[in-house]
């Protein structure tokens, strides 16, 4: 198919998907725009298969995003962002994914797919672990000192949220080996294993950048820790990480690191 045709059905099927996510409230105006940029490019230099990965990255983990979205509220707070995902969430967890077909395209290369799987399993791995480990009825805790930490916090860990994590990045690798399958008539369990291992190491990572690195605040007035500038209508007071590592660049890091893990795997 001609790449015009492409770009084409690439804009109609992600404008009418972030239209969808804008009207359910899973997007932003400003994430939407930038859903229909991300998924146009993946459509029209990638394929089914690739586009396939971004839609159950993106669906499943907008459904779990809103399943006993009650009980998360309580937590939101803390969260540096909650709710429908703007801009550069959506270009943070797809940037990075949509330029791989692009060079997919320019250079011919059989682990750019790969390279893509990983991404997709970690962005996956890192929102299932967040939006089922919140709900751990057990306390967080930290992922190297192994201390207790509040829920909500980057850095803190549950073994629901490690099993959800796990979880997540074996259910892109499975849509990997059925959308690979389907389109060339060749089914590789590999992408299963690819997309297991990739994605807890970009969830690893994640959370390791988000404990140690990302800056955290306390509010003035609750004493609350939390990730956000502004609580109780007042700044909030730095209580550690480097200035410039917020929560989109955590999840670059987890993103870039489940990429550069079925990389290896793939060379391996």
């Amino acid at each position: 198919m001609a790449l015009y045709n492409q770009i084409l059905l690439g804009l109609l099927f992600s404008l009418i998907i972030a239209a969808m996510a804008f009207q359910k409230k899973s997007l932003s105006l400003s994430g939407a725009m930038v859903a229909v940029l991300v998924g146009t490019i993946i459509y029209s230099f990638g394929s089914v298969a690739w586009y396939g990965l971004l839609l159950s990255f993106f669906i499943s983990s907008s459904l779990l995003s809103k399943w006993k979205e009650a009980q998360k509220k309580e937590l939101a707070d803390r969260f540096d962002k909650n709710g429908a995902r703007d801009g550069i969430q959506v270009l943070v967890n797809g940037g990075w994914g949509a330029f791989l077909p692009v060079a997919a395209w320019i250079h011919p290369w059989p682990g750019w797919y790969p390279m893509f799987l990983g991404a997709m399993a970690a962005a996956n791995s890192d929102t299932w672990a967040t939006e089922l480990g919140v709900l751990s009825q057990k306390k967080p805790r930290h992922i190297l000192s192994g201390k207790p930490v509040e829920k909500g916090l980057s850095g803190g860990v549950t073994a629901a949220g490690f099993m959800a994590s796990i979880t997540g990045g074996l259910f892109i690798g499975l849509m990997a080996f059925l959308l690979t399958g389907i389109e060339q008539g060749n089914f590789e369990t590999g992408y299963i294993w690819m997309g297991l291992v990739s994605g807890l190491a970009g969830s690893l990572a994640d959370s390791l950048a988000g404990g140690v690195f990302q800056l955290k605040y306390v509010c003035q007035i609750c004493q609350k820790e939390t990730e956000k500038k502004m609580h109780c209508g007042v700044p909030c007071q730095t209580t550690e990480g480097w200035t410039w590592m917020n929560n989109d660049t955590v999840n670059l890091v987890g993103s870039v690191t489940g990429s550069l893990v079925a990389w290896l795997m793939f060379l391996g």
